[in-house]
């Protein structure tokens, strides 16, 4: 190949010469200071097209590489669906599913296939069965409606299997996959169950210990205590989510995406809703407080979150273990028998058995004083 010079040459033909010829780089480079020399590069290159490499012989190894995993892709692509043999599909649909094994948390899409033998996800890139069921293999259905990553409104779909897994998949249309299924089902003389959508998160897989089960979860700010410049510390609302589990309540930070707060069961003495004065604009507002821990959502979500710890927790006081309940007016906690026999400390509510006995009682001293003046 001989050198050429063109001093008109311009930066399309530049590249055309380097795709077409190639150019050869053979350099010694110094970099200097001051006239001290500091950095030495000896440069040795080679520059050409894909076909002008091959036909010099470079590179011939990792062209017949790439040209056989492209063919064998290729032949993978336009392979039929693996069915078995005589299988017939009664629905195929887009569809995801919830894969949490290992370190690998994730939807993976694929498209799921209903047909007269199985259930089973599809992917066609790379070439994988996502999940399979036969149908003698499930026990149940549910279908829950719930917010997507998009905060869109959506049905998902779960499948109960006699193995104890729960298959979270999302279907284009969770319905008419959940017909087809039950209607093979019943063709086959198959029972199965209508069951309740189970607590299922994406967050809680990486956080759950062995043998700790989700059972309930709501959305929640945390009255979060952060670090301050000058050493202080500050505290903020921080938006997350409440979990509580069969071993602990924790509350998981979104945008940290750690578990910011968390107490055993064993460990809770007190759960309440309280109205309390947060300051600034958000002034007097109803909160729930676990012990000294404070968290804030909808009366609904807080409501379900202190009905669900109190099945949980028994509170501990100087005369021993005693069942407690929440002042039905303030939310003030206190015994049972103390609510029930002597009414609110706080607010003076009394329930309606108290507030009869104390009416009696109350009128027989009425009577009683009435009788004396009148002897």
């Amino acid at each position: 190949m001989e050198p050429t010079r063109d001093t008109r040459a311009t930066l399309v033909d530049l590249l055309d010469r380097v795709i077409d010829k190639g150019i050869m780089l053979d350099a010694d480079l110094m970099i200097t200071m001051a006239g001290i020399p500091l950095i030495g590069i000896k440069l040795k290159a080679a520059i050409a097209g894909i076909e002008t490499m091959l036909e010099y012989g470079i590179w011939n190894d990792w062209d017949e590489a790439q040209r056989a995993h492209a063919a064998e892709e290729w032949r993978r692509k336009k392979k039929r669906v693996p069915l078995l043999e005589g299988e017939e599909v009664i629905l195929r649909m887009f569809s995801s599913i919830w894969y949490s094994e290992g370190i690998y948390r994730s939807w993976r899409p694929g498209h799921l296939y209903v047909t007269d033998k199985r259930v089973f996800l599809y992917r066609k890139e790379p070439v994988e069965i996502l999940f399979e069921a036969y149908y003698e293999n499930i026990e149940g259905f549910a279908i829950e409606r719930k917010s997507n990553l998009a905060n869109k409104e959506t049905d998902y779909l779960y499948l109960f299997l006699n193995s104890g897994e729960v298959m979270l998949l999302h279907p284009t249309e969770a319905y008419p996959v959940r017909e087809a299924i039950e209607g093979r089902m019943k063709e086959l003389g198959l029972f199965y169950d209508e069951m309740n959508p189970p607590v299922m998160d994406e967050n809680v897989d990486k956080f759950l210990k062995e043998g700790e089960k989700l059972e309930h979860c709501e959305k929640m700010w945390y009255l979060m205590e952060l670090p301050a410049p000058g050493g202080t510390r500050r505290r903020t609302w921080k938006s997350g989510k409440l979990y509580l589990t069969t071993k602990r309540i924790c509350w998981w930070y979104d945008f940290g995406g750690y578990v910011a707060f968390e107490l055993r069961l064993e460990e809770i003495r007190d759960v309440s809703i309280e109205i309390r004065d947060l300051g600034g604009m958000l002034k007097e507002k109803r909160v729930l407080v676990i012990d000294n821990a404070c968290f804030s959502s909808d009366e609904e979500a807080m409501r379900a979150i202190e009905k669900e710890l109190r099945k949980r927790i028994i509170m501990t006081t100087v005369e021993g273990e005693v069942e407690t309940e929440t002042c039905p007016s303030c939310g003030r906690r206190a015994p049972v028998m103390e609510l029930l026999n002597e009414g609110c400390k706080e607010c003076g509510w009394m329930s309606p058995k108290l507030k009869k006995r104390r009416f009696w009682f109350n009128s027989e001293i009425l009577h009683s004083s009435a009788r004396r003046n009148k002897g």
